[in-house]
């Protein structure tokens, strides 16, 4: 199976250039620079400069801040920003480039608020202990939001070394992550061990972007540190108990491989939650869509309506059980957030409302601020 993206998402090319000089026309900025964001730790960015291949820091511009409508307007790993020289390494970033890949996730509890984790990847590896914390569910919810983030999805298997004597149980639950991720590529590795590394190989050789997700504890920053062959990033063991890890790293950082391909360490994140149009449900479980097209009736739900094409298909084996429930408790929680963040509903205006007062607050005291700097 052939995932390898063409690259056009995350490179530097001559339609990044085009709409590069459009924006600071737009800005009227006489002398803007292209950076990349590297690096990001709450309102700190790191940057790395197009034109002179040099690294610098990069902080807002306050109208950049609170004229976002919302986080999605900001900028985050992996974006192209147009910026302007403060002093030294010191830039100002004014605006974010037309992104052409981005992995948002809702942010947690009842707010309907988008939160962006990176952008512009080719690839987004999605790593999955092997370990107790061994849950394929969890994959396919992850996956919908890589599928509509327009990136390439890879599942890397880690700990592998647990199996060394079980080698059939090992196969067992490679099958059914397989079955759970189709038409996505899928590996196991051991970092321990350093064992299935070289399969991951060809994915560096290529000058792409990718990033690296998953929970806490499932060795994203030990997979790191191997590839680029020293210990750049802090690693904690996981409990026995629940194979549950502490947060080793608490921002998002990219690393270019001598390769020159480049990959973002994450924080972990155990869940995510979905921010999504419904896009990534098919791509998702394509074989349910698929069995879909027989059913009589064009908006059947599958559950009660007679010659369903689905249960049809779940009858013969063709669609697992589990498969099915999963995708159901998906599309119902796809529906209920579609109809949370309405326009007309209620809980959308009130959160409306709720952050238009808190921005209007948070420009206030900038405001405030910026007088008493300037005295």
């Amino acid at each position: 199976m052939d995932q390898q993206p063409s690259l056009n998402l995350s490179v530097w090319d001559a339609d990044r250039e085009k709409e590069f000089i459009k924006i600071s026309e737009d800005l009227g900025i006489s002398d803007p620079v292209s950076a990349r964001i590297i690096g990001e730790q709450g309102q700190e960015f790191r940057l790395e400069l197009v034109s002179i291949k040099e690294e610098g820091t990069g902080t807002l511009t306050g109208a950049l801040r609170f004229n976002a409508d919302s986080s999605l307007d900001l900028p985050v790993a992996g974006d192209w920003v147009l910026v302007t020289k403060l002093s030294g390494e010191e830039y100002l970033i004014h605006k974010v480039l037309p992104r052409r890949s981005l992995l948002v996730r809702k942010t947690k509890g009842e707010t309907l608020k988008p939160d962006p984790i990176c952008a512009n990847m080719d690839r987004i590896f999605l790593l999955h202990g092997l370990d107790g914390d061994f849950q394929p569910r969890r994959l396919e919810r992850t996956l919908i939001q890589i599928w509509e983030s327009k990136a390439t999805p890879v599942v890397v298997l880690t700990k592998k070394d647990l199996y060394s004597d079980r080698e059939e149980e090992l196969r067992e639950k490679i099958e059914i992550v397989r079955k759970s991720c189709p038409g996505v590529e899928v590996f196991s590795v051991s970092n321990h061990k350093q064992e299935g590394l070289e399969e991951l190989e060809m994915f560096w050789k290529d000058g792409s972007t990718s990033a690296f997700i998953g929970s806490s504890g499932v060795g994203k920053s030990s997979l790191l540190n191997l590839l680029i062959g020293e210990k750049i990033r802090s690693v904690n063991e996981v409990r026995e108990s629940d194979s549950k890890g502490r947060h080793t790293t608490t921002n998002r950082w990219m690393f270019r491989l001598d390769s020159g391909a480049w990959i973002l360490d994450t924080p972990g994140m155990r869940e995510i939650q979905l921010w999504s149009d419904g896009s990534g449900l098919e791509e998702t479980f394509p074989e349910i869509f698929e069995a879909a097209s027989d059913c009589r009736f064009q908006d059947c739900s599958h559950i009660s309506e007679p010659d369903c094409g689905v249960k049809f298909a779940i009858n013969l084996g063709k669609i697992s059980e589990e498969r099915f429930k999963s995708y159901l408790k998906l599309k119902r929680e796809l529906e209920r957030t579609a109809n949370l963040s309405a326009p007309n509903s209620v809980e959308f205006r009130e959160q409306k409302a709720k952050w238009k007062s808190i921005h209007k607050e948070q420009k206030r005291m900038q405001q405030q601020r910026d007088r008493e700097r300037y005295r």
